[in-house]
């Protein structure tokens, strides 16, 4: 899929994160493509970061849209598997999770225990605001204790804010295009309907609701579709034929 995401290149700070976000072009991105450049960029400009991940929770079902290496997506997906964890709780909490030494955090056994095996002894998980239905978090991983200071986490939340506020845009483009496909794809089916009801009121000498009704019937009859019926009805008088979707 082609896609507008600007090319990585040297950035001078978050700001220029935020001015590259802002130039997403969300005709031809995907919220994949999108969430994967929002960890590219926080990994970029927020200091200490080993790998950077985005955390989204739909519906109550989490999953890792956008990561900059292994290291991130395994720490995600096992705070997934235990159910709990600093990803998850700055997701669905809206409050930002820090983890400043995994030896000596005792919050999460379980999770902590793979995050020493596996070098990363702290992170910082931002919540990103999005909507109701859409919980999520960018997640910050270091491989040693004590990595992020007052700089890391303001540069974090100002960065989430604007990685949200990206995310939620693209979500409202995406939702908005799919209800004018289906408004189009309504019209075209009510006009198509409507030419069918005008050659049955012609060749039957019917109103238009006993129309309708022939139209209904053959639908119920032959378990297609009432708008595939009115077209087949329209080819055959007009002796061209549409592919039905």
């Amino acid at each position: 899929m082609t896609t507008d995401i600007p090319s990585p290149r040297p950035l001078e700070g978050a700001r220029d994160a935020f001015a590259e976000l802002g130039r997403v072009s969300f005709e031809n991105t995907s919220m994949e493509d999108l969430l994967q450049r929002v960890a590219e960029l926080a990994k970029q400009v927020i200091p200490g970061v080993a790998e950077a991940s985005v955390s989204l929770v739909v519906h109550d079902r989490p999953t890792t849209v956008g990561f900059t290496g292994p290291l991130a997506l395994d720490l995600d997906e096992s705070q997934y598997g235990y159910g709990y964890g600093p990803c998850l709780e700055a997701a669905v909490g809206q409050e930002i999770r820090e983890m400043t030494d995994a030896r000596e955090e005792r919050r999460w056994p379980e999770y902590t225990q793979v995050c020493i095996e596996r070098g990363s002894l702290s992170s910082l998980s931002v919540p990103a605001p999005i909507r109701e239905s859409i919980q999520a978090a960018v997640n910050l991983y270091a491989r040693e204790a004590h990595a992020f200071d007052d700089v890391a986490r303001d540069t974090g939340r100002e960065f989430a804010s604007y990685a949200a506020l990206a995310v939620g845009n693209m979500h409202l483009y995406e939702t908005t295009r799919e209800w004018a496909l289906n408004l189009d794809a309504a019209m075209r089916s009510r006009a198509v309907i409507e030419q069918a009801k005008g050659i049955l009121m012609s060749q039957r000498r019917c109103d238009a609701a006993e129309a309708f009704n022939m139209l209904a019937a053959a639908s119920q009859r032959s378990d297609r579709k009432l708008r595939d019926i009115a077209q087949s009805l329209v080819d055959g008088v007009s002796g061209t034929s549409h592919s039905q979707n």
